[in-house]
């Protein structure tokens, strides 16, 4: 199937919308946001199958609000529609149904290879295989990151980047990819011509907090929990007060949103990640490193100054960036504008590339 051709719903057309039970996490919110919304869009038939499969409701109270239903079992018929998430088991799981028509939607593309490296090999070979990489990771922690920051993500994507991802089994029999960054975009594109473009969009319940800012707030910093080890030595050399956004309901992190002026985030960024954007709704200021989705100019479109190589040497600058916003916070603010522009639009865009993806017969 070509990448310019849509997927056909037809009048008795059944869409499964995979994703794993009762987990909250931003995976499966966009996984249930993109069920709802092809509902509306399209009055067709939508369940989620979930698994593991559960006895009791695999459905997570936060995810009730979607008013979707959900099925044990996947009815495989050619005119179906079976919408799958990156990650190895599911696809895997997916292997058993031969008529419906299945859509891979790479929420991440550096986690798929986290995914199938632990299923395909066991703790023992896991850990000869993850040898170099961690010979590199002392020497780099010695040096005190002179090298910057390697994760094991990247590890796994080069060890496979030696692959040809179009002869992996569980990828030959997906009839469409989405990706749901450009960064993800730019890597599925070697390797596949089935290949369109889905990002996603905040919560409402995001963008009606981020409607009621508050007018003062402090020289505070919040930052990711999936930042790397670099996010210590930031801390260390910084000296500023910092918040962790970590095992929070939604309603304490729009609570720091409001009082914080800058947002950071030095994790490995697999997909286009919901927090920074968040927290520029809330006018943080962010500053990211350049891994993954962060790299480029589209999925974080923030001036580069605020953009930096895990490394001692930018130590000091990322602390001088912080403190010059700090200093001068409106002035800065103009800086994102952009940016949260791009994220308002988000939700209008999601419909607009829905209906690139999908007609209705």
């Amino acid at each position: 199937m070509g990448g310019n051709k849509k997927i056909t719903i037809q009048k008795k057309t059944k869409v499964f919308v995979m994703a794993p039970s009762n987990t909250f996490t931003g995976g499966p919110e966009l996984l249930h946001q993109i069920a709802a919304d092809i509902k509306k869009t399209f009055k067709v038939n939508v369940r989620m199958f979930y698994l593991p499969i559960l006895e009791n409701n695999p459905v997570h109270s936060n995810f009730k609000k979607y008013k979707l239903d959900y099925s044990n079992f996947i009815d495989d018929d050619e005119k179906n529609i079976l919408i799958i998430p990156e990650h190895y088991q599911f696809l895997e799981h997916s292997l058993k149904y031969k008529k419906i028509k299945k859509i891979l939607w790479w929420l991440s593309v550096d986690n798929y290879f986290g995914y199938k490296f632990r299923y395909n090999y066991n703790k023992f070979l896991r850990s000869i295989i993850k040898i170099p990489f961690n010979i590199f990771r002392i020497l780099n922690k010695v040096t005190y990151y002179n090298f910057g920051i390697f994760t094991y993500h990247d590890y796994l994507k080069f060890l496979y980047s030696f692959c040809n991802l179009r002869k992996f089994k569980e990828l030959k029999q997906i009839d469409l990819h989405l990706a749901q960054s450009k960064y993800a975009y730019n890597y599925l594109k070697v390797y596949f011509h089935n290949l369109k473009f889905l990002s996603d969009y905040q919560r409402d319940e995001i963008l009606k907090n981020s409607k009621k800012l508050k007018k003062t707030k402090k020289n505070l910093i919040c930052y990711s929990s999936k930042s790397s080890e670099f996010i210590e030595s930031i801390k260390k050399n910084c000296n500023f007060k910092m918040i962790k956004l970590s095992g929070l309901n939604t309603k304490q992190i729009i609570n720091i949103y409001n009082k914080t002026k800058v947002y950071l985030d030095f994790g490995y960024h697999p997909g286009k990640d919901r927090m920074p954007r968040e927290a520029a709704l809330f006018n943080n200021c962010i500053i990211t490193n350049k891994k993954g989705s962060a790299k480029n100019k589209l999925d974080i479109p923030i001036n580069d100054k605020y953009k930096f190589e895990e490394k001692k040497i930018n130590l000091e600058k990322i602390s001088k960036t912080i403190l010059k916003i700090f200093k001068n916070y409106q002035n800065e603010l103009k800086y994102f504008k952009k940016y949260k522009k791009t994220i308002l639009n988000e939700k209008k865009n999601f419909h607009k590339d829905l209906k690139k993806i999908f007609m209705k017969k």
